[in-house]
C-alpha cells in the first residue's frame, strides 16, 4: 500500500472515530435530558397529588381512572413493603447496573439514551421519595391494577424501549 493511501485510511478512521465520540456524547446528553424531564414530572406531580388529595381519597378522572393518594413503601407492586433499607439498596444497585450497562450499550441503537433516560429518570424519581418521604407517592389508579406514577411509567416505557433496541441492535441505527 502506498504511503498516500495510507494516509486517506488513517484520515478516514480519525474522522470515522470523531463522528462517533459526537454522537456518544449526543446520546449521553439526550439520555440525561430525558431523566432530568422524567424526574422533574415526576416530582412535580406527585406534590400537586400530595397538595390536592387527602391520603385514602380517590378522584374520578375519567371512568375506570381514578387519582389517589397513596404511599408504597416497596418496590415494584408493592414488593418488600416495610422494608425502605431494603428497598433503597436494591434501588441504588439497580440504578448503578443500569449506568453501567448503558454507557456499554449506548453506541448500538438509537433508543437507547430514550429508553436508558427514561429508566434512570423513574427509577431515580421513586429513589427520591423513598430517601425522603420513606415511601412512593402513587397516584394514577387503573381499575384493579396496583397504583402507580409517572416514574413508574417511566421505567415501564424505558424497559421495553431498551428490550426493543436490544433485539434490533445487530443493524444499524
Amino acid at each position: 500500500m502506498s504511503a498516500p493511501d495510507q494516509g486517506r485510511r488513517a484520515a478516514i478512521s480519525a474522522a470515522i472515530e470523531r463522528r462517533l465520540r459526537r454522537e456518544a456524547g449526543y446520546r449521553f446528553r439526550l439520555m440525561v435530558f430525558i431523566a432530568v424531564g422524567v424526574v422533574a414530572l415526576d416530582q412535580l406531580t406527585k406534590a400537586i397529588i400530595r397538595a390536592t388529595i387527602p391520603v385514602g381519597d380517590t378522584v374520578e378522572l375519567l371512568p375506570g381512572i381514578n387519582l389517589v393518594d397513596t404511599v408504597n413503601t416497596g418496590i415494584a407492586f408493592s414488593l418488600f413493603q416495610g422494608n425502605p433499607g431494603v428497598v433503597a439498596a436494591v434501588t441504588l444497585v439497580a440504578i448503578a447496573v443500569i449506568a453501567v450497562l448503558l454507557v456499554g450499550f449506548a453506541g448500538r441503537h438509537a433508543l437507547v439514551p430514550i429508553g436508558g433516560g427514561l429508566l434512570l429518570g423513574g427509577s431515580i424519581g421513586n429513589l427520591i421519595d423513598r430517601v425522603w418521604r420513606d415511601g412512593v407517592t402513587d397516584f394514577i389508579a387503573i381499575g384493579s391494577w396496583p397504583p402507580f406514577n409517572v416514574a413508574d411509567i417511566g421505567v415501564t416505557a424505558g424497559a421495553i424501549l431498551l428490550v426493543v433496541a436490544l433485539v434490533f441492535s445487530g443493524g444499524d441505527d
